[in-house]
């Protein structure tokens, strides 16, 4: 392009009469304005195609922050779906045990205490939002054509309600205090397994068979108390995770419908 440019200057620096000195100077002039020219327009389309490169790459480093964040969130359902397990069969439990308080059900001992005791058990989530807080810190995530978007992911990673509802039931799970339950013997909280960590990562190990008498140890009221106070935690704990993987698949398949564009 510039140098098509130099070819009508050179043309239109022929076609001027040469005869005078006056000429003379014109065409210097425009020489020199035809030059100055030519090296404004290359600096500003140098200017366009580096901001078209910085934009492209821009671009993909945002593509690429976009897919870490659908590869966090899966690594989150996977999660989910363990602790729906996990905290649902903990809720069934603590029903199963009211309906045998109630006279509905028939469990025995051992059933009735691997219920009770696993109540004390809990699991802790975390979001996996390394790539998040790259996007984040980076300033790249408000760089997003798509707004919304950028908007739907910073309010994913900002509520906290699950995180919340599990810290509440890790407060009411230990607040349990066995010294004031004389109905339950002391020696079936050391049949745990040898490896019981306060949060385990893991099923807790018990005996054959346990000491306490949990029909009759169910009767307590602080014990029924503590037992409904924490039923309905469970629930909410089981809820807020059906909610949270709705929002986190909804979250993905905007993802994907940008990165396809």
């Amino acid at each position: 392009m510039i140098n098509l440019f130099r070819k009508i200057r050179q043309k239109l620096l022929a076609d001027l009469p040469a005869s005078k000195a006056g000429n003379r100077v014109t065409r210097y002039l425009v020489y020199a304005l035809g030059e100055i020219i030519l090296v404004v327009i290359g600096i500003l389309i140098a200017l366009q195609l580096n901001i078209q490169k910085e934009e492209n790459k821009e671009k993909k480093v945002i593509e690429q922050l976009l897919k870490g964040i659908q590869a966090d969130l899966k690594l989150e359902v996977e999660r989910i779906d363990f602790l729906q397990a996990y905290y649902g069969d903990i809720t069934n439990g603590i029903q199963q045990i009211l309906l045998n308080y109630q006279g509905k059900e028939s469990n025995t001992n051992q059933e009735l205490g691997q219920y009770f005791l696993n109540t004390f058990e809990f699991r802790k989530f975390s979001k996996f939002n390394t790539n998040y807080q790259t996007f984040y810190g980076s300033g790249l995530l408000q760089e997003i054509e798509d707004k919304t978007l950028s908007e739907e992911i910073i309010t994913y990673y900002s509520k906290q309600f699950l995180e919340w509802s599990l810290e509440i039931y890790q407060q009411k799970a230990s607040s349990f205090d066995f010294n004031d339950a004389p109905e339950f013997n002391p020696l079936d909280k050391l049949q745990r397994g040898a490896n019981y960590q306060f949060i385990p990562n893991f099923r807790l190990d018990v005996g054959d068979f346990y000491t306490t008498d949990f029909k009759e140890f169910i009767k307590e009221p602080q014990v029924l108390n503590f037992l409904v106070d924490l039923l309905h935690q469970s629930e909410l704990v089981f809820n807020n995770l059906k909610t949270y993987q709705e929002t986190n698949l909804t979250l993905s398949k905007r993802i994907q419908k940008y990165l396809d564009q």
